[in-house]
């Protein structure tokens, strides 16, 4: 029987996912990757080889990139072997030995020397990782990568971000596994917090940093790797169960079953797997409303379908059965809440709805800002929908290449300037609004700022005004409420941040088809907006 060989993604991924890979009565799907996932995977791509390419440019003593062997598993292996047995600094793209005994395989980012004997792992990731909430983080250079030449930052820390973790954690046990782990476990992440100057950030993978569900003291709080060794361990037993499977009336029971939940947005077993639920299934019906532990804490509560939760109280669940298994989760009262609701949301047929008693400020003259950033988070459009006596229009401002932001932002911030004074000349009142923080954000970063109610401190933010007033069992994203509530739609057929950055990327080529996209996409989203307010005011 073939050995159970888990990557570093499955500790931290579903298990069920594990189960229907080994289970040889599952059908393999034949399905393609999905384009949001795709996306994802090129997105990272695309910033993983920006890392290594700055890396290789300077040269360092000892950087050895084995990228090219990852076709030849046997060689690949070997040549990773041998850069760590010659104390290689810097081993980019290499392959470690599949540990047999622990189940593992893996190809870590980089591999770092600890200046002793011994090899830390490093991940390349592409979101951010620094925050200021935290306390301060130690960090290092891709000039001098290694931990002991760390220095703390002095402006904040770093986010734990348990599936990064979950993942260092494996290659570190893979590492003690061929006898080539540094003096201490720890692990470093680079994120996309700082384009043009890379850092990596380190953790030490024995810090208590999770909080978890403990059956004897129900609360615990736990390391990665402690996290990861129970995880892994847990996914090894699915997989061995899985694997003995024949479809007949002996084989074992799965030790997990089918639990809908974000990821199978993008899962390649969906259709064989969670798709297969039955009619009205709470996890199906409501993806990424509640996690997998809450799913099956319900489920031993006998809740298992929309109706049955949408007739449920919250706090005789929390204070029963169902309380217990969460009270690790500190918000499960206010997400079991937020799950009622959306429960009787999808059971009366709708996504969302209004609740009483709210409405929108009212100007002569209304103003939508939007704002839009590429990959590198440069600012490359800033769009204005001007509305007066039920006229709009719109004006962008916008410059593909990304060169100069601040003129960019002047010339948007001078016109709305020059709006709001010609609205007070004529004696007309005036409010700017925007959808979450990121136009106020980055208006901010471009002083000097316009004064009254062009200044961004007097914007308002529709999202909390949405959240007071509208019931969703989607969240509350500008897309979902604009089209279930005002029915508001797109031209473009696709429409979505991540898909923007992709056309981003083409109009700096020069396609004019995708800068007409990206035009077309932040007028959408203006007058999205304006439906937004339309819909929810008591009287337009």
């Amino acid at each position: 029987m073939r050995p159970i060989l888990l990557s570093g993604y499955a500790a931290k991924s579903c298990a069920r996912a594990v189960h229907n890979a080994y289970d040889p009565t599952v059908p393999r799907p034949d399905v393609m990757v999905a384009p949001q996932l795709q996306a994802l995977f090129d997105t990272g791509v695309d910033f993983e080889a920006g890392v290594f390419d700055a890396w290789a440019e300077l040269r360092l003593p000892g950087y050895v990139d084995l990228r090219d062997l990852d076709g030849d598993k046997r060689v690949h292996i070997g040549a990773t072997v041998g850069a760590m047995r010659a104390g290689a600094a810097v081993i980019v793209g290499g392959r470690l030995p599949d540990d047999l005994g622990g189940g593992r395989t893996g190809k870590p980012d980089v591999l770092l020397h600890d200046g002793d004997r011994g090899y830390h792992p490093a991940d390349l990731k592409a979101h951010h990782v620094l925050d200021r909430r935290y306390d301060n983080a130690p960090a290092t250079t891709l000039k001098a990568p290694a931990f002991r030449d760390a220095a703390l930052l002095p402006d904040g820390g770093a986010r734990h971000r348990e599936e990064d973790l979950l993942q260092l954690a494996h290659y570190w046990r893979m590492l003690e596994a061929c006898g080539h782990q540094a003096a201490e476990p720890r692990g470093a992440i680079c994120g996309t917090d700082r384009p043009g100057d890379p850092m990596l950030i380190w953790y030490d993978l024995r810090t208590p940093a999770f909080r978890t569900f403990s059956r004897s003291g129900g609360v615990a709080t736990r390391s990665a790797l402690e996290r990861y060794d129970h995880e892994h361990g847990f996914r090894r037993r699915v997989a061995d169960v899985a694997r003995r499977r024949r479809g007949g009336p002996d084989d074992p029971a799965p030790l997990v079953e089918p639990v809908g939940q974000d990821e199978c947005a993008t899962c390649r077993w969906a259709p064989v797997c969670v798709d297969t639920l039955p009619a009205g299934d709470l996890s199906a019906e409501l993806r990424g409303t509640l996690g997998v532990r809450e799913h099956l804490a319900l489920r031993a509560a006998g809740i298992r379908t929309v109706d049955d939760l949408a007739a449920g109280d919250p706090d005789t669940l929390l204070a029963g059965l169902y309380g217990g298994e969460v009270g690790h989760l500190r918000t499960r009262a206010a997400r079991l809440r937020k799950a009622v609701t959306a429960a009787r949301l999808a059971r009366d047929g709708l996504v969302v709805r209004r609740r009483d008693g709210h409405d929108v400020p009212h100007a002569d003259v209304e103003v939508d800002i939007d704002v839009e950033w590429g990959a590198d988070d440069v600012v490359y459009l800033w769009g204005l929908l001007v509305t007066e006596n039920g006229v709009s229009t719109y004006t962008p401002f916008v410059d593909f290449s990304g060169t100069d932001e601040e003129r960019l932002a002047r010339a948007c911030l001078d016109h709305l300037a020059g709006v709001a004074a010609d609205a007070a000349a004529r004696g007309r009142s005036l409010l700017v609004f925007h959808y979450a923080s990121p136009e106020p954000r980055h208006a901010r970063r471009f002083p000097p700022l316009p004064s009254g109610p062009a200044h961004p401190d007097a914007w308002i933010d529709l999202l909390p005004l949405v959240r007071a007033a509208v019931e969703s069992r989607a969240g509350h994203g500008l897309k979902v409420i604009a089209r279930h509530g005002p029915g508001h739609v797109w031209r473009d057929p696709d429409p979505g941040g991540l898909q923007s950055q992709q056309w981003h990327a083409a109009a700096r080529l020069g396609d004019p088809v995708a800068a007409r996209r990206l035009l077309d996409y932040n007028e959408d989203d203006v007058r999205a907006t304006r439906a937004v307010r339309r819909w929810l005011r008591v009287r337009e």
